[in-house]
């Protein structure tokens, strides 16, 4: 139970004289509180918390909690139940360290066409040419087409493969990923003219 935070204006105002219902009052807060708060002013002396006893942490230490860290830096798609298995500790508790004390979230990967460096070479270089085949004619006589099969990547297991990370922006690039199989294909066309 989290101790009250209103402690220290409480032992302020009973040092002051006033009883327990009128410091109640006061402050608004449950008279049960306050006769709580001083029975313990009383007993201790003061209205600090005192220290609760509880088990140590033996699994969720320091050294753990760097590991896993080093672990998702490393790769952040790593699975947590063979990041639990490895370590030969509890997948609860790897949860735990992640969601709690790392502040991460899990981010499901996405789908996206595959565009490399060479294929945007050899688009823009097209690009080029057209523009200079064309500067001699009469472009509003032209009715521009574009077409572009998209190919879908299957085999991608977007259940058994996340990304780690605190915000959705720190990791977009890690969950995008670029397809490069042949299988479902998406055709789009589109015509363009100058003239109505």
């Amino acid at each position: 139970m989290k101790s009250s935070p209103h402690r220290p204006s409480i032992e302020l105002l009973f040092k002051r004289g006033l009883g327990s219902a009128e410091i109640a009052r006061r402050l608004q807060i449950s008279s049960s509180t306050v006769r709580n708060v001083v029975a313990a002013i009383k007993k201790r002396g003061d209205a600090s918390e005192v220290k609760k006893s509880g088990r140590p942490r033996s699994v969720n230490t320091r050294n753990t909690r760097a590991i896993i860290k080093k672990r998702i830096i490393r790769n952040d798609g790593l699975s947590l139940n063979r990041m639990a298995s490895q370590l030969g500790i509890a997948r609860s508790t790897v949860q735990s360290i992640v969601k709690n004390d790392l502040k991460l979230k899990s981010y499901k990967l996405r789908r996206g066409q595959y565009l490399s460096d060479k294929s945007k070479a050899m688009r823009l270089e097209k690009c080029r040419k057209l523009l200079q085949h064309f500067q001699v004619r009469r472009v509003s006589d032209v009715i521009w087409t574009d077409e572009k099969i998209f190919t879908i990547e299957p085999l991608l297991n977007r259940q058994n493969q996340d990304s780690y990370c605190q915000r959705m922006t720190a990791c977009l690039r890690n969950v995008v990923l670029p397809i490069t199989a042949f299988s479902r294909k998406v055709s789009w066309f589109g015509p363009v003219s100058r003239q109505p």
